[in-house]
């Protein structure tokens, strides 16, 4: 079945505009666990892509856990706390499957795997001035003259994926740094789920626009990463999906579940195909093939939007010979969309 995208409705349209000239907040559907133990460290580091004995605590990541096959069980950001316990976030959707897979493989001795669900409540702050509405919702509107600027300059050095305590109101929240939207700067805020109500007061008092998913969808797509269940699944290898471009997999750490298919892939080939984008000539429907000059299926449509900078975009997945640059077709429900195909993410 294709599935069309739907244009932004006035509302998330001006959110559109907020975020690319000042900022807007979203309410994450991230799920919650954590590691911990005297060598979770080790444990987390044979079921992840990533090197998580490389971090230091504040420190953070991304990665994917994979089938012993090879291809993509979930993706996650992983956040080192201290030194005997990580935090890890991923859709909902994929947590029952990550949570059986860990309590399966990790020895309860070395480290446990706790949901935590239900203890965290997520927002993001995300856009031009992000850095502005944080050190805002911090109380560097009521400080002495300067030390707002000061504020701005220190999270400024943060750098990515950078985690630490922040003050919003009364309370004490983690804030991350987290490079969600390519080049757009934002922020992750995680709160203790009792203290919920005064952080979302206090980001409806803010002088931001509340975004919703429909506006995360396009920015995501206008970034280039892939979103589990849409443009990746467990059919999918991980640099299909362009994980290793986007800094979710070490190449020199030891073993880890599904590490045979990623090193043989980097190491002595390549994948057939991976995610690109298209910009169409009209609205691309989700599912619908693409084909190349002469007729041949090369790939499909995964993520499509309307997008208000670029207009329809969408992520497909393609194979490898057609280039950057070529003009493709879409089969479309009323005839076929002429496409051409981009590198992700799409240019500013």
């Amino acid at each position: 079945m294709l599935v069309y995208p739907e244009p932004l409705s006035p509302h998330d349209a001006a959110a559109y505009l907020d975020l690319r000239r000042e900022s807007a907040w979203f309410e994450s559907a991230g799920q919650w666990s954590t590691f911990r133990g005297p060598k979770a460290a080790d444990a987390l580091n044979g079921l992840v892509t990533s090197d998580v004995t490389q971090l230091r605590p504040n420190e953070g990541q991304y990665a994917a856990a994979l089938t012993p096959k090879g291809k993509v069980l979930c993706d996650m950001l992983i956040f080192r706390i201290d030194e005997e316990t990580f935090m890890l976030t991923l859709l909902r959707a994929c947590a029952p499957q990550w949570l059986a897979t860990a309590r399966k493989y990790v020895n309860p001795r070395l480290a446990t795997v706790n949901d935590e669900s239900d203890k965290w409540t997520t927002w993001m702050i995300y856009g031009a001035h992000a850095l502005r509405a944080v050190a805002m919702l911090g109380g560097a509107g009521h400080t002495a003259a300067g030390l707002g600027d000061v504020m701005m300059q220190g999270l400024d050095e943060w750098a990515l994926w950078q985690h630490g305590l922040w003050n919003i109101g009364p309370v004490s929240v983690r804030l991350i740094r987290a490079p969600l939207m390519g080049s757009m700067p934002g922020f992750i805020i995680v709160a203790d789920a009792r203290d919920a109500d005064i952080v979302r007061e206090c980001l409806e008092k803010s002088v931001h626009r509340m975004a919703t998913r429909a506006v995360w969808h396009i920015t995501r797509v206008e970034g280039g990463r892939p979103a589990y269940g849409i443009d990746m699944d467990e059919n999918t290898i991980p640099q299909e999906a362009n994980l290793d471009t986007l800094g979710a997999i070490s190449f020199s750490k030891g073993c880890y579940t599904g590490q045979e298919t990623v090193a043989r892939i980097h190491f002595r080939g390549h994948v057939n195909r991976r995610l690109r984008g298209l910009l169409g000539a009209s609205a691309l429907p989700q599912h619908a093939r693409v084909l190349d000059a002469e007729g041949k299926v090369v790939g499909d449509v995964r993520s499509t939007v309307i997008s208000p900078r670029l207009g329809p975009i969408a992520i497909a997945m393609l194979r490898r010979e057609v280039a950057a640059g070529a003009t493709v077709i879409v089969e479309g429900a009323d005839g076929p969309i002429t496409a051409e195909v981009r590198e992700l993410p799409f240019s500013e």
